[in-house]
């Protein structure tokens, strides 16, 4: 069986973890499946990531987070006339898989799969475009209904759709999309990654230090500065208390501008590292931070893949949001959901100082990641 798969950001290779499609990828081709991949980002098919059974073309489509909204809006275009014309001259594929967002990549998804006359699966993994016009990005009501028809015209037109999560299925059911058409398949916490990387100690500037990692993008969505108030209460009464956070992003230069001019001299930032790299620094770290503007609620519905590395690592992971990561979290006495600065800097200095407590939250971790999200997504039927 060959396989089209469209992934305008696809990698093999992360810091923010945003590796599900190569896993995904990766998973079929191991099982005898050709898997032809068209992504956006430059691609290296020499790489040692590269399996057999899967092609990578890249349309050499320049983006990253920090270019204006027109420069983005631009990239996707060209994105997709470019993997249209390429998805056009596949010969012999059976089935399109396109994963979002952008939510654009629908379009030449589903013109493929009807000039091919081949099924469609969809997968949503934020869901657009009720994300923008809930954050106040797109507020023109002739704008909102088009998006939302479109966004409707996608998943009528797919054989079937995935989602990451709960959240995001009850969303899809509220749409009037068909409960049989959709599945639920969260991301996959990659024990073998996490447990290559044996024997892994700290860098020397964070000896003796209890270090609360947050790896990813820093955009307005990852609500960062609700992370930096939580370090700001935190040197008050312990400065071996440390934030490292590891990645890029629109907001980046506001975050190191903070640190600067408030002297959060317990926050260190880093640049984006490969994957191998990051995969060691998470797993030297003491706590797994998530973040998310909390004002939002549907932000709630994530399925972020660092959530699942926290796990994999065997952190306790602190989120400062509700819905169905805390829910777990709680109930498996892995990590906790604190809300406020204050509620979750006291959270750290009690792991900090309970290292029983700390203990059986890692334990209880990795406990999760082994038996609920081990090895999962491509084995879902």
């Amino acid at each position: 069986m060959k396989i089209l798969y469209l992934h305008q950001y696809f990698t093999t290779n992360s810091s923010s973890g945003g590796t599900r499609s190569y896993e995904f990828s990766k998973y079929l081709a191991e099982n005898g499946l050709s898997v032809y991949i068209i992504t956006g980002t430059e691609v290296d098919k020499t790489s040692n990531d590269v399996d057999e059974n899967m092609y990578l073309y890249s349309t050499n489509t320049k983006y990253n987070n920090k270019m204006s909204k027109w420069r983005r809006i631009f990239s996707f275009l060209e994105y997709n006339l470019k993997a249209l014309i390429k998805g056009l001259n596949f010969k012999g594929i059976d089935v399109i898989f396109a994963t979002s967002t952008p939510l654009t990549i629908g379009l030449p998804a589903i013109l493929i799969s009807k000039i091919k006359r081949k099924k469609l699966i969809f997968e949503v993994r934020d869901v657009w475009p009720d994300i923008p016009i809930e954050l106040g990005y797109i507020t023109n009501k002739l704008i909102i209904k088009l998006l939302k028809k479109y966004e409707l015209w996608i998943y009528n037109n797919a054989r079937h759709i995935i989602v990451l999560s709960n959240g995001m299925y009850e969303n899809l059911l509220n749409k009037g999309i068909k409960s049989n058409k959709i599945s639920v398949i969260e991301n996959m916490s990659n024990l073998y990654l996490y447990d290559k990387a044996s024997n892994v100690e700290k860098d020397d500037f964070l000896k003796n230090k209890f270090v609360c990692i947050h790896p990813g993008t820093m955009g307005h969505v990852n609500g960062l500065d609700f992370l930096l108030d939580v370090a700001k209460i935190t040197i008050s009464f312990d400065d071996d208390i440390v934030f490292l956070l590891v990645g890029d992003g629109k907001y980046k230069t506001h975050l190191e501008q903070r640190i600067m001019d408030e002297n959060l001299s317990n926050v260190i930032i880093k640049n984006s590292l490969p994957k191998n790299e990051i995969v060691k620094v998470i797993k030297s770290s003491d706590v797994g931070i998530m973040c998310v503007d909390n004002k939002y609620k549907i932000l709630e519905d994530n399925s972020a893949n660092k959530f699942f590395d926290f796990l994999a690592a065997g952190l306790p992971v602190l989120i400062n949001y509700s819905g169905w990561q805390k829910e777990i979290l709680e109930y498996t006495n892995s990590g906790k959901s604190d809300v406020t600065p204050d509620r979750m800097a006291k959270t750290i200095f009690n792991l900090k100082c309970n290292e029983d407590l700390r203990k059986v939250m890692a334990i209880n971790s990795r406990k999760l990641a082994e038996e609920k999200y081990s090895d999962i997504i491509a084995k879902k039927d």
